[in-house]
């Protein structure tokens, strides 16, 4: 009895004994089961993580390139326009002098010269402007429907009166109201401008704002967005305050879709609308204080940035940041005010950078970097706490740097392709330090995970990515084939880096990308024919020389079209297109035009036979005259 009843003791505790260790085995799976998964999704969101950085830098430094283009084309005009005779230099200086006064404006952009068409079925501009205004003017917006010419150039009017009035720099407080909205880039996003309004509330003396400049350009409702700015600066004028930006500019409005807009909205009256534009962009304040603390402004600062010397800048000489206004210095020589340039200059087109000093911004061709040491330098100079500027798009829709000194705020969310980046805006209390509300105005990409989210703003970027290498073909194979002497279709990565970077001028992970963009053969050399196997891209650029050509300087040339253009119309005539080829030929001393030489170019310009160019005839010209090279009928 004694020896079972130990023998049952004894096989109890060694099955509690297996149990235990059974449990304890279990528990150690779980646990190497739940450190595994934890070292797998680490690594899937740091995975996530650098493809979205990756393509964020695609975005971003094609967008820069795309600026400094626009600079150097616009350099290019100029010079053309500077080595002209002096009678035509002292007319264009005549002009400009006319430019810059009131009555130019009132005169080109009249109301009274324009009717309203009977069948007009969208808002009415009634004066005083009130908040049922406001709203109705929302409402119609929403329902696409567009403000009539003559209304339009009413407010335009109105608006540039009231701008003028305000100094350079302006004032706010937060003490009134207990904050301060501040607001980023809009770029013609109205879906923006009306989601911060829902989440912030409507601007009023108790919710006053902060527009920090571009509301124009890239977006397909500049028009509208402005139409409520300017509003509300009529209707709030000391809480519902407006930044210039380096968009509001007639440069930047023909490349970048704001003169599009126009054409596209009010056909033959664009040109009379573009110029109230043109005339309140030119007075828009540049610089927003408040509670003389926090310091806005559209790009930043440099080493020379003085609010003194800026308040005291004629600033509506500036129809474009890009042109500074010349004067005519004791030699009887055009003059530009190199000083007062840069602070305009730097104030609207600067970005921060993590290294100290300041230097040229040869980015974007325009302004400079400033590091933390300026940012500091230019506070305590000015006994400000904090520099809130804009005109970065960020992933998040706002950056801090410089030791919480400068931040950068975004308010246009999905800039580069829905689901790409967030919008923000900031709120502003007595104590300065910033809140961010951040949001997007396109609901589906909210639904989509984040690996569909990424996916997504990939594929948008490396089809971008890609056209840009299809356009480029030529010049691209001629520097692969220049490392590939023995005609192996194969080179080294080192080579490939190289020769994409100086063809496509781009600064981008090129090894990073390769996977995307090419295939490797098993020893780790680039099959560089691979580049070019995309079928879409590759059928509608279609191989020919003068085509690649063409879609490659495609922005190049609709930004010649524009500038020759001058009515606005979104047709060249004979006389502009007449006009332009003469000072085509008058720079370059070995093309001679006569008269009739210049009829028979615009003749054959004008496929249709309308007596106006649209932008289509224009390129198709350049494809005409490149086949005729080509096939040797010269």
């Amino acid at each position: 009895m004694g020896c079972a009843s130990s023998n049952t003791s004894n096989d109890k505790e060694a099955l509690k004994k297996l149990n235990d260790l059974a449990e304890i085995n279990s528990a150690e799976t779980q646990l190497r089961a739940t450190l595994m998964i934890q070292r797998w999704f680490r690594r899937w969101r740091a995975e996530l993580e650098v493809r979205r950085r990756c393509t964020w830098t695609i975005f971003q430094t094609m967008e820069y390139a795309s600026e400094n283009e626009q600079l150097k084309l616009y350099n290019f005009f100029n010079d053309i326009i500077s080595g002209l005779p002096d009678a035509f230099n002292a007319m264009q200086n005549e002009k400009n002098d006319q430019a810059e006064t009131s009555e130019y404006f009132s005169k080109l952009s009249n109301p009274d010269y324009v009717t309203i068409d009977p069948d007009y079925k969208g808002p009415d501009l009634v004066f005083p402007i009130d908040e049922n205004q406001i709203k109705i003017f929302i409402e119609a917006f929403k329902e696409r429907q567009v403000l009539d010419a003559k209304h339009l150039l009413i407010l335009l009017a109105e608006a540039r009166k009231h701008f003028m009035k305000i100094e350079n720099v302006q004032y706010t407080v937060t003490s009134i109201a207990g904050k301060v909205t501040v607001v980023g880039d809009l770029h013609g996003s109205l879906d923006d401008l009306l989601m911060i309004f829902f989440k912030n509330g409507l601007p009023s003396a108790d919710n006053p704002y902060v527009i920090n400049g571009d509301f124009v350009d890239r977006g397909p409702a500049s028009v509208e967005v402005s139409i409520l700015l300017f509003s509300l600066c009529l209707l709030y004028p000391n809480s519902f305050l407006l930044n210039r930006g380096n968009h509001e500019d007639v440069i930047m409005n023909k490349r970048y879709g704001f003169t599009t807009e126009l054409v596209k909205k009010y056909g033959l009256l664009a040109n009379r609308i573009s110029k109230g534009f043109e005339g309140v962009f030119r007075v828009l304040p540049l610089v927003t204080v408040v509670d003389n603390s926090v310091l806005i402004c559209h790009g930043g600062v440099s080493d020379i940035t003085d609010l003194n010397y800026i308040n005291d800048i004629p600033r509506h000489k500036y129809a474009s940041i890009l042109r500074p206004p010349t004067k005519i210095n004791d030699d009887g020589e055009d003059e530009i005010d190199l000083i007062e340039w840069r602070q305009m200059l730097d104030l609207l087109w600067s970005d921060p950078k993590a290294a100290v000093g300041c230097e040229p911004n040869t980015f974007r061709g325009g302004g400079t970097y400033f590091g933390p040491d300026i940012s500091k330098d230019i506070l305590d100079k000015h006994n400000f706490k904090l520099l809130i500027r804009s005109h970065e798009c960020k992933p998040d829709g706002y950056d801090v740097t410089h030791d919480g000194l400068v931040v950068t705020i975004f308010s246009a969310s999905n800039y580069y392709e829905a689901g790409s980046n967030l919008g923000a805006y900031i709120k502003l209390g007595p104590s300065h330090k910033p809140q961010f509300i951040q949001f997007s105005a396109t609901e589906n990409t909210k639904q989509l995970p984040l690996y569909s989210r990424v996916s997504k703003v990939e594929s948008s970027a490396l089809r971008d990515l890609r056209t840009q290498i299809f356009s480029n073909k030529g010049r691209l194979l001629d520097a692969f084939e220049s490392h590939d002497t023995e005609k192996t279709g194969l080179i080294t990565m080192m080579e490939w880096t190289e020769s994409m970077s100086s063809v496509l001028n781009l600064d981008l992970p090129w090894r990073t990308l390769r996977s995307k963009l090419v295939e490797v053969d098993d020893e780790g050399k680039i099959k560089y024919d691979s580049c070019f196997t995309d079928g879409t891209i590759e059928g509608s650029i279609a191989n020919k020389q003068v085509t690649e050509t063409i879609y490659r300087q495609r922005n190049i040339l609709e930004t010649i079209f524009r500038l020759l253009d001058t009515d606005n119309s979104g047709l060249l005539s004979r006389e502009e297109l007449r006009a332009g080829c003469e000072l085509l030929a008058k720079h370059n001393g070995s093309i001679s035009l006569s008269p009739d030489d210049l009829d028979n170019l615009v003749d054959t310009m004008d496929i249709n036979k309308d007596g106006e160019i649209n932008f289509n005839e224009f390129l198709e010209s350049f494809r005409m005259v490149d086949n005729k090279f080509s096939n040797g009928n010269i």
